[in-house]
Parts: structure tokens; sequence; C-alpha cells
């Protein structure tokens, strides 16, 4: 599993599901982290302008650079980023069978029942629809830890 997908939500536990995963992943070598911005309610399509994307977008790439910065991940690593919009459990299945990635690594849910609705339904569509390895990792932050 040298080259390793990780679709990422900014939340408090995404640095320490990828330092886990690192852990368990010894031979990982290429990471390549992909950012969604969820656009996945068809009735909303209508209401969110090009402005709205193009805006979110550049919020997730200083978010995104940012994250990267900050992990102080080891140089033996190379790593990579794609920020795109649509519905991100549809986004991810299609990357994650591309056939660039040995593995996928996601993170088990969030907490909101909103979260835990969505963030799981997604693990779980990704779960059941990619051709390769998945890894989920428990996330180790309690609700109310997360700053």
């Amino acid at each position: 599993m040298k080259n390793v997908l990780f679709p990422i939500d900014f939340s408090c536990n995404t640095e320490s599901v990828i330092k886990k995963s690192i852990e368990i992943i010894p031979e990982l070598e290429n990471i390549y982290f992909l950012y969604v911005v969820p656009l996945s309610v068809k009735e909303l399509e209508d209401f969110v302008t090009e402005d709205y994307i193009k805006s979110s977008k550049e919020i997730a790439e200083n978010k995104m650079k940012s994250f990267i910065r900050n992990l102080n991940l080891p140089n033996k690593f190379k790593i990579d980023y794609a920020i795109t919009d649509g519905d991100p459990a549809r986004v991810i299945i299609d990357l994650a069978n591309s056939g660039k990635f040995d593995a996928i690594v996601l993170g088990h849910r969030g907490y909101s029942y909103i979260e835990d609705f969505f963030i799981g339904s997604v693990t779980l569509k990704v779960i059941s629809k990619v051709n390769i390895p998945v890894v989920v990792i428990k996330k180790t932050k309690k609700k109310g830890e997360c700053e």
C-alpha cells in the first residue's frame, strides 16, 4: 500500500486519523489528500452559484495548505492533494477506482447526528463501491474535545 488516498473533512480528528494510518501502513510512500466541497443535494444546485463554488474551493485550498504544513510529516512522504466539488461519496469512489491508489483511508464518522448521518453514509457508500482496500480509522477525540 504505497499510494493511499485520504479523503479529509478538516475536522479536529483528521490529523489523528492520518497519524494513525502512518503507524499501521508502514509501506506508505505517497499520500494524496482529497477535499470535496459538498454539493450533493440535487435540489440545491439551482441555488449554488459559480462564485460560491469558487470561493469555497479557495477557502478549502488555503485550509489544505495550512493543514499539510501543520502536519509536519516526515520528508519521506510524497504529498499531493486535490480540491473538488460534488457528491462526496461519488467523487471519492470515482477517484479510488481510478487505478492510481493501492488503498483508501477514511475516518469512522462525525459527532453530531447530522455528521453521523452524512459522514457515516459516505463511509458506507465508499466501502461498498470501491475496488481497493479500505482502512477505516476510528476517531480518537470525543465530542467536546475538539477546539
